[in-house]
């Protein structure tokens, strides 16, 4: 290759004995290959790598580009991720752990021989009850729990669920956790079979906590005999689980894979394990005692065939029943694994030297001499460079001189000699203690000095990474994140030796960390290339990578903690830059706003007052003020409401202070100026009122001028549209540059206010506006702004209201519109109804805000009027449906998808056909025939109701003349002319045109118009009716009854006749009112000298009392529906009725 064999090895902890060891061996082996290890960090921000039951969310392809294969351990990566790296040419090794769904060789920590040994020794005791402690979560917790099952069941007893007692994680507060549910249990067990060895010492505190004592009412078994486990009380018997040969068998695996072998998937573990047997199961307390189980060797395959069945016995007795012989395995196979460059004086003649010395004391029948012990120690001594080792080979020996038969004969001689032995050995390891101890100090003053300097926000750029200098790392790289594509910026390196001089400055997260820096690694020193994000939970800065030694004896995960201070560095300098923006921010926005700012303490009176606050207030620049000197300078007739406005700032409500006021200026005039204060308020008290104060008489001058220029409407003296729009735009503007500066648009459309405008004038009409803007101005802040639009629309511009207080002010607005008005002699009301949107939209164009507000506004008049709509994206939906129903009503028009049909008006005398009513019928294409109500509001609103009037009369002009033609009888038909027909100059020349076009007379035609048309304006509408009766044209008042025209107004207009409101013709004989209203109109007809048409008749009593009160003519359901021109023709000449129309 290229390069030296790389192996990219995934880790949620790069330290510790359990992360730490298995790393060391992997480690180890690669290096026994001339290869190098890159370790990358996988634990997720704020997780604890102990506590963590899940994978990781790690999705970074670190190293991908640059390394040969792959180790995942335990449960650091997802199966998708490590797929991915297989897919891309990595070959992936699991090591501590498996991963469903992903096919690949796993080496695995020997769980289930471990825990079958454990269980038998407890066994051995007596135990039958025995219960099961772990988080089943991890895989090798799981095995573990199966193994202990499989014991139970191998010896004949039956698994029960009940002594199973999960602990939520696999350190001590998991213990401590299941300590509590072993101590309650109601039929606790004897003994307990714990997965972890620190989940284990949880539990002998959680139970010695509870009363509950250990061994002699519980005994425990951990699993992984950690250094902890030798010194607690009671000591904790273990399985001795060497993790270091799990990480050596992955890299034996990883490294078969990369020469091209294809080791098996199955699981593989390492050497056996053993059972350090200590006081926690009831074995010996202490060193000195002569029945010790001390150092029991699990069975291996060989001693449990593999066809045996399941349920076949274990034996519980040791394999090797030498004592020295057992002590020169597990010492040879220590001192083996050691690296020889770390140790570079332990020769193979050294090794067996320091073996055959303990050996030697193990297997004396003598107690050994003073020199026998020194010579040990000797021996021992060449394992100081590495202090890690020494302590666990001295351990070893201390714990199996408790097998020595000296130590069992009792004689005063043995026990001497055992406690000169033990204690030159103690001396051994408190000196290890010591350089350990040392070591951790030296660690600890180096964080110190490192969190310092990292920290310290005058010191140098942290990302040159000075702040490595003094620590034990030999190199390291800092590289940031540039861009969406994975690409890194390289932005510090640290380089003592001088050889980073070629590290690019822009590269590829596959190829990070840089093959410079990982080159630097040895890994016959235990060194390797540690990669760490640099990431919280919320942010992702990039990696940092540094060459330093792998740490098996402490759980620090010092890496991660530099890279968890490097995000607090990246924080602290976002949030140092963000407040000298804010400070320059506001300094500018003071300075370029003119503001004077102070500051007043309502307990001392004491007042700050800024230079340009002095000025404003014609304060002198220097020199103490206090309150009452700033109230000299304000207006008499404003003092009292400043004087006010101060004391009630004492109180720890929320609502920001703001008052306008005028001051006497230097040249003697009044100038207003606004007053802002924000409260400090500590412990519920108000400590202090701050705030700023403008000059706004330029503003109040400009407003003046403003409204002498036509800004503001004439006849409520609110702001008109186009001040509106000014003001909004603004609130637009500041919105998309600042959140905090929100706003909301109020539109409202008076509910009833036609009615009232046509009814009773326009005078009246107008009050009414003026009374609506009197109580918008009432209700509203001085800050809001409320516009009237024309007619009956008006808009409010709310800013810096939050939502629900947005809703408070337009439920106030609603009450105060709908409260009852005094016009002269009548009492109205109207109601409001409403339309909200907000700046959370997102708004760009002030027009798009108006728009949605006027949306908004629609669909609550449509829903219920005088009620209150939110602007939503259903809505516009609508709204844009709206548009699609016009674009369709226009394509109706064009391809004349409209018909009319005819509807009999007939004398009640007779019932001979003559005159008909001409019916609009729109003929749909997909929907079939509908009537004028799904169309005619819509063509009203937007002005194409015209364009269908100017149709529909010439339509009915040519049906006349073709029914005149075909019939030879006379025919006269009634047409509808809507507000804006009658108003349009072009409907005097359109009659005259379609009457010529098809050579029908003008009394063939009848005008039926309402009198809210002829009141809107009377005097134009007498014209227009005087123009259309001379042109021979008869003229009909539809709806009657439903307008206010007064009798002189109806006397002056040249009218035909009046047609009665179908509503009054329902409830004739059944309302008495009604039926007297009725007779009233008849009878006023009748004085006049008009003919009287009564519409919707339906029943023959109705046809009968009409025609008894003296009604000239009715039309209804009674004698026909509206039928198409063909049929209507051939009712001409005929007299219809009620039996004619139901037979």
């Amino acid at each position: 290759m290229a390069h030296p064999t790389t192996v990219l090895a995934f880790a949620r902890s790069t330290s510790g004995f359990y992360f730490g060891e298995l790393l060391a061996g992997l480690t180890h082996e690669v290096a026994a290959a001339g290869g190098r290890v890159v370790v990358v960090q996988t634990l997720d921000p704020g997780d604890v790598a102990d506590a963590v039951v899940r994978t990781p969310s790690f999705d970074l392809q670190v190293a991908w580009d640059e390394v040969d294969g792959a180790v995942a351990v335990s449960l650091a990566a997802a199966a998708p991720y490590l797929a991915r790296l297989r897919e891309h040419g990595v070959p992936v090794v699991l090591a501590s752990s498996r991963l469903d769904g992903l096919d690949v060789p796993v080496a695995l920590p020997d769980n289930r021989g471990g825990t079958f040994a454990a269980v038998e020794h407890l066994l051995a005791h007596g135990h039958t009850r025995i219960g099961f402690v772990g988080n089943l979560v991890q895989t090798d917790i799981r095995e573990r729990y199966t193994a202990y099952q499989e014991a139970l069941a191998a010896h004949g007893l039956r698994p029960d669920a009940r002594l199973l007692f999960e602990a939520p994680d696999n350190a001590e507060p998991g213990g401590l956790a299941a300590a509590r549910a072993v101590a309650a249990a109601a039929d606790r067990p004897t003994a307990l079979m714990v997965a972890t060895d620190r989940n284990a010492l949880g539990l002998l505190e959680g139970l010695a906590a509870a009363g509950v004592c250990v061994p002699g009412e519980v005994a425990v078994v951990g699993f992984d005999n950690i250094e902890a486990g030798c010194f607690s009380t009671p000591s904790l018997t273990s399985v001795s689980q060497r993790f270091d040969q799990v990480g050596a068998l992955a890299g034996r695996l990883v490294l078969d894979t990369i020469r091209g072998a294809q080791p098996p998937t199955t699981p593989q573990t390492p050497a056996a394990a053993l059972v350090a047997a200590r006081a926690s199961c009831g074995c010996s307390g202490g060193l000195l005692r002569g029945t010790s189980t001390l150092g029991e060797r699990v069975p291996e395959p060989a001693d449990v065939p593999a066809d045996a069945p399941q349920d076949a016995p274990r034996t519980t007795a040791p394999l090797v029943t030498s004592p020295g012989r057992m002590l020169r395995d597990e010492l040879t196979q220590l001192l083996v694994d050691l690296d020889d460059a770390a140790v570079p004086a332990l020769t193979p003649d050294v090794v067996a030297r320091v073996v055959d010395a303990a050996v030697g004391l193990l297997e004396g029948v003598e107690a050994p001499t003073a020199a026998q012990a020194r010579d040990v120690v000797a021996a021992l001594r060449r394992l100081a460079p590495r202090p890690d080792a020494l302590h666990r080979v001295t351990n070893v020996v201390i714990e199996h001189i408790d097998r020595a038969p000296w130590t069992m004969r009792p004689t005063e001689a043995g026990h001497v000699g055992a406690a000169q032995v033990v204690s030159a050995l103690w001396q051994l390891q408190a000196e290890t203690y010591l350089r350990r101890s040392k070591a951790q100090e030296r660690l600890l003053t180096e964080q110190f000095t490192l969190s310092a300097s990292l920290l310290d926000a005058a010191g140098p750029d942290f990302r040159r990474l000075r702040w490595l200098e003094g620590t034990h790392v030999r190199a390291g790289v800092l590289a940031l994140w540039s861009g969406d594509d994975g690409a890194l910026r390289v932005v510090g390196t640290y380089d003592p030796e001088g050889r980073l001089c070629d590290v690019p400055t822009t590269t590829s997260v596959r190829s990070f960390p840089p093959t410079e820096l990982v080159g630097l690694a040895d890994a016959a020193q235990r060194e390797a290339c540690f990669v760490v994000p640099v990431r919280t939970r919320d942010r992702d800065w990039g990696l940092l990578a540094v060459v330093g030694e792998i740490d098996t004896s402490s759980s620090r995960d010092i890496y991660l903690h530099w890279g968890q201070l490097l995000c607090s560095a990246f924080e602290g300098e976002q949030l140092e830059i963000a407040v000298r923006a804010s400070e320059e921010r506001y300094a500018a926005a003071a300075a370029a706003a003119n503001d004077g700012l102070w500051e007043w303490d309502p307990t001392t009176g004491e007042l700050y007052a800024s230079e340009r606050c002095r000025a404003l207030i014609g304060l002198p620049p220097d020199g103490p003020i206090d309150a009452g000197r700033w109230l000299d300078a304000v207006h008499p007739e404003d003092r009292d409401l400043v004087a006010a406005t101060l004391a009630r700032s004492e109180d720890a409500g929320e609502r920001p202070v703001e008052l306008e006021y005028r001051v006497r200026a230097d040249d003697g005039d009044w100038r207003w100026l606004l007053g802002r204060g924000v409260r400090v308020v500590r412990d519920g008290e108000v400590h202090r009122l701050v705030g700023s104060l403008s000059d706004i008489d330029p503003r109040k001058r400009l407003e003046e001028r403003l409204r002498r220029a036509a800004l503001y409407d004439e006849l409520t003296g609110l702001p008109n549209r186009r001040l509106f729009l000014e003001r909004l735009s603004a609130a637009v503007d500041e919105a998309r540059f600042d959140d905090a500066r929100r706003f909301a648009v109020v539109f409202m459309d008076l509910d009833g206010f036609k009615l009232i405008n046509d009814s009773l004038g326009h005078l009246m009409g107008d009050r009414l506006l003026e009374v609506v803007g009197e109580r918008l101005r009432g209700v509203v802040r001085s800050v809001d702004t409320a516009a009237r639009f024309g007619g009956d629309e008006f808009a409010v511009l709310l800013a810096g209201l939050p939502e629900d207080r947005v809703h408070r002010v337009v439920e106030r607005i609603q009450h105060a519109v709908a409260a009852p008005v005094h016009l002269g002699d009548h009492e109205v009301a109207v109601t409001a109804s409403i339309g909200i949107t907000t700046s959370a939209v997102g708004y760009t164009d002030p027009e798009d805000v108006l728009r949605d507000a006027d949306t908004a506004m629609y669909h609550a008049k449509g829903e219920d009027r005088g009620t209150t709509a939110h602007f939503d994206a259903e809505m516009h939906a609508r709204a844009t449906g709206r548009l699609r129903a016009r674009g369709e009503l226009r394509t109706a028009l064009a391809d004349r998808q409209f018909v009319v049909h005819y509807q009999p008006i007939v004398p009640l005398c007779d019932t001979v056909v003559h005159h008909f009513e001409a019916l609009v019928r729109w003929q749909h294409p997909e929907r079939g025939l509908l009537g004028p109500h799904t169309f005619i509001p819509e063509m009203e609103e937007h002005g194409t109701i015209v364009a269908l009037g100017e149709w529909l009369v010439d339509e009915v002009c040519r049906q006349v003349a073709d029914w005149r033609r075909e019939h030879g009888q006379a025919v006269t038909v009634s047409v509808n002319i809507s507000h804006r027909e009658f108003w349009n100059v072009d409907l005097i020349p359109g009659l005259r045109d379609a009457l010529a076009r098809h050579e029908v007379p003008p009394e063939c035609l009848v005008v039926e118009i309402t009198e809210s048309v002829m009141m809107s304006d009377p005097t134009q509408a007498r014209m227009i009716m005087t123009t259309l009766r001379d042109m021979g044209l008869r003229l009909h008042i539809d709806d009657f009854g439903t307008g206010q025209s007064s009798l002189h107004a109806l006397r002056s207009f040249p009218v035909d006749a009046l047609k009665i409101d179908g509503s009054f013709v329902r409830e004739l004989g059944t309302v008495a009112q009604t039926s007297e209203l009725v007779g009233l109109i008849i009878a006023m007809g009748r004085a006049l000298g008009l003919e009287v048409v009564a519409e919707c008749v339906e029943t023959p009593d109705q046809a009968a009392r009409l025609h008894e009160m003296g009604c000239s003519s009715a039309q209804g359901w009674l004698y026909a529906k509206a039928v198409p021109g063909d049929e209507a023709g051939r009712l001409l000449g005929r007299a219809i009725g009620p039996v004619a129309v139901e037979g």
